[in-house]
């Protein structure tokens, strides 16, 4: 297997194993959510209230726990945390054999444990993401990401394929049988993964600073806050086309639930083939480039799906537009998780699927309303032309691959120069003020301020609350860096969040000092 080859990260033992763990778990995910519609239509034959619950059962959970999960998974050990989480989806869904099975299910009983799945796969969601670049190689790391896009989407077409198929051959209890077993599966392999979590030198976050510290630092990421931005317009208006193709499967092609199934396939086998080759190319093409074509062909497909009556020719566009679709999205999520610390990965990650899921929730609706007023067609048509509006809108975005340098961190940093006797401060005293004071020639004035104002939004994205630069007016050319964090524990914690680019960014600081050297300062409040 070639190193250029989309498969090449599967040569990695640690990402393999995570990665068919993931294919299990997406997989009994879909028969699970499929089994339990089901299920309640032959429980409830005349309630679509209760059929519809099941999935509000399977997705509420997302939105409530999401931003709560990704600081979980960043304070923890991340393949302990999918262990504990998949030990949880396998007992409820033993319980959930157990009851079919002994016909005693009852329709609340259902929902019940349809939602501590969901809650077990929510808290999961954002450390399944973070993992990818824990167990990817070094070196293919865009490759492991878009590899790992490739997992819901193969469940996506196969799993309600297969779960139709077992429900009509072996009936519900039968299926619910088969995702114990894929969970149980996938907790084996999650176990049989080395454990390679360096243990933290600093206590865990609480709850609610991991969640302040986890928006702060995207609000001070250029790259990730725009990449968001851009994301969500780019989902909320092509949802378009995946809210409506029931109704242009129904109506403008005649076609059943069977017919609606084929659409859906083609859109996942085209987002298959574009996740196999989208490492490649990176190597090609800027991803500014790569999403914009991306886009205006989602566009494209948006707006000819209404003039499109054969089945085959529609199924085709389905796949361009899966293809289109997945070059955006993947990679939007390859460089927003290519650009987050170490530290914080997992919340960002759930920030990025919460963002992706509240775009889709929003798209469905706007859509839907447009589609009453002015038709399936007309729907469609605005949808493409506000993919174009929001493309141009968005243009403007950072958007580059980060590197091992953006997120890797500095080990040894929190106490590399702290005298001994601030290693004896209480960590809850503060706030904490740091000053640093260069010497900067006249000539190297304007690349030391650019230098500055990138290290100062590093200041600010690891802990500090403010951050400013300031000339000593008696003496001009000495610069005098100062920044204040909450505490002395939030002052290590910037320290030991240190990136690798952050210290090149403090190396560059220092070479364009007089003799390569600076003064530091810290002081506690006191009064």
């Amino acid at each position: 297997m070639k190193d250029d080859s989309p498969w090449a990260p599967l040569r990695h033992p640690p990402f393999r194993a995570l990665w068919i763990a993931a294919i299990v778990v997406n997989l009994s995910m879909w028969m699970q959510n499929i089994g339990a519609a089901w299920r309640m239509t032959e429980l409830e034959p005349d309630s679509p209230l209760m059929v519809s619950l099941v999935q509000t059962a399977m997705a509420l959970p997302t939105f409530l726990l999401g931003l709560p999960s990704g600081v979980l998974a960043d304070m923890v050990n991340r393949r302990r945390f999918l262990i504990i989480t998949q030990s949880c989806s396998l007992a409820s869904a033993a319980l959930l054999t157990a009851l079919a099975y002994g016909g005693v299910m009852g329709s609340w009983l259902l929902l019940g444990l349809t939602f501590a799945l969901g809650t077990s796969n929510a808290f999961a969601m954002s450390a399944w993401v973070a993992s990818n670049i824990d167990s990817a190689p070094k070196g293919q790391i865009p490759a492991s990401i878009a590899l790992s896009t490739v997992t819901p989407n193969i469940a996506r077409v196969v799993g309600p394929a297969v779960a139709g198929a077992l429900i009509a051959v072996a009936g519900t209890p039968t299926l619910f049988a088969l995702v114990t077993l894929g969970f149980l599966l996938s907790l084996l392999l999650l176990r049989a993964m080395p454990d390679s979590t360096a243990r933290p030198s600093l206590p865990p976050e609480r709850m609610w600073n991991g969640i302040r510290s986890g928006l702060r630092y995207m609000r001070h990421s250029t790259q990730i806050r725009q990449t968001l931005r851009l994301v969500f317009v780019f989902v909320t208006a092509g949802s378009g086309i995946w809210a409506l193709l029931p109704l242009v499967a129904r109506e403008q092609l005649g076609l059943g639930p069977g017919g609606f199934g084929l659409l859906l396939g083609s859109l996942g086998v085209g987002a298959v083939v574009a996740a196999l080759q989208i490492a490649r190319f990176y190597k090609r093409f800027s991803v500014r480039r790569i999403v914009t074509i991306g886009a205006l062909t989602f566009a494209a497909v948006t707006a000819l799906i209404p003039f499109v009556t054969d089945i085959a020719l529609t199924c085709a566009l389905l796949a361009i537009g899966g293809m289109a679709w997945m070059a955006v999205n993947t990679s939007s999520g390859t460089v927003i998780q290519t650009s987050a610390a170490a530290w914080v990965r997992a919340r960002v990650a759930s920030v990025y699927l919460l963002v992706i899921m509240g775009a889709m929730a929003a798209g469905g609706v706007l859509w839907g309303a447009v589609a009453e007023r002015a038709g399936v067609a007309g729907s469609l048509w605005i949808a493409a032309a506000c993919i174009v509006v929001g493309l141009m809108l968005t243009g403007r975005a950072h958007m580059h691959l980060g590197s091992e340098n953006d997120f890797g961190t500095v080990e040894g940093a929190a106490l590399d120069c702290v005298s001994a006797a601030a290693e004896t401060l209480d960590h809850n005293a503060g706030p904490v003020a740091v000053e640093i004071r260069y010497s900067i020639r006249a000539e190297h004035h304007e690349n030391f301020i650019a230098v500055a104002r990138e290290l100062g939004l590093a200041r600010k994205r690891n802990g500090a609350i403010a951050w400013r630069l300031y000339r000593d007016l008696e003496h001009p050319e000495q610069q005098i860096e100062r920044f204040l964090v909450d505490s002395w524990l939030d002052y290590l914690r910037q320290r030991d969040r240190i990136t690798r680019r952050d210290q090149e960014l403090e190396e560059q600081l220092l070479a364009l000092s007089h003799d390569g050297r600076s003064e530091t300062r810290r002081y506690i409040a006191e009064a």
